[in-house]
C-alpha cells in the first residue's frame, strides 16, 4: 500500500504546524513565566525597599531619642555642677559668717571681761572706801 504524496505533504505540513504551534506555545509560556518572575522580584524588592525604609526610620526614632537622652544627660549634668558650685558658695559664705560673728564675739567677750574687771575694780575701790569709813566712824 503506498500513501499519497498528498497526504505526505499534509502531515508534513502538520507536523511543521504543530512545531510551529508548540514553538510559540513555548516562546509564550517563557516570556510569560519570566514576566510572572520579574513580578515576584520586583514585588519582593519592594517588600524589602519598604522593610529598609521602616528600619530607617525606626533608626532615625532612636537616633533622636538618644540624642535627646543625651541632651537631658548633659543638662543634668550642667544642673548638678551649677547645684555643686553653689552649695559650695553657700558653705564659703556661712564659713565667713561664722568667722565674723566669732570674731564679733571675741571682740564683745573681750570688752564685757574689760568691763567686768573695771567694774570689779571700781567695786572694790568702793568698797575700801566704805570699809574704811566704816572704821573709822
Amino acid at each position: 500500500m503506498q500513501i499519497p504524496d498528498q497526504w505526505v505533504g499534509a502531515l508534513v505540513v502538520g507536523l511543521i504546524i504543530l512545531v510551529l504551534g508548540q514553538l510559540v506555545l513555548s516562546c509564550r509560556a517563557y516570556y510569560q513565566y519570566k514576566d510572572d518572575v520579574r513580578n515576584q522580584i520586583d514585588g519582593k524588592i519592594g517588600n524589602i525597599a519598604t522593610s529598609l525604609e521602616n528600619l530607617n526610620a525606626k533608626i532615625e526614632n532612636c537616633t533622636i531619642r538618644i540624642e535627646n537622652i543625651y541632651a537631658r544627660l548633659e543638662s543634668f549634668e550642667n544642673k548638678y555642677d551649677r547645684a555643686d558650685k553653689e552649695l559650695w558658695n553657700r558653705a564659703d559664705q556661712i564659713e565667713r559668717r561664722l568667722q565674723d560673728k566669732n570674731s564679733q564675739l571675741k571682740e564683745e567677750l573681750l570688752t564685757l571681761q574689760t568691763t567686768s574687771d573695771l567694774l570689779m575694780k571700781a567695786g572694790l575701790a568702793g568698797s575700801e572706801d566704805i570699809y574704811k569709813k566704816t572704821k573709822r566712824g
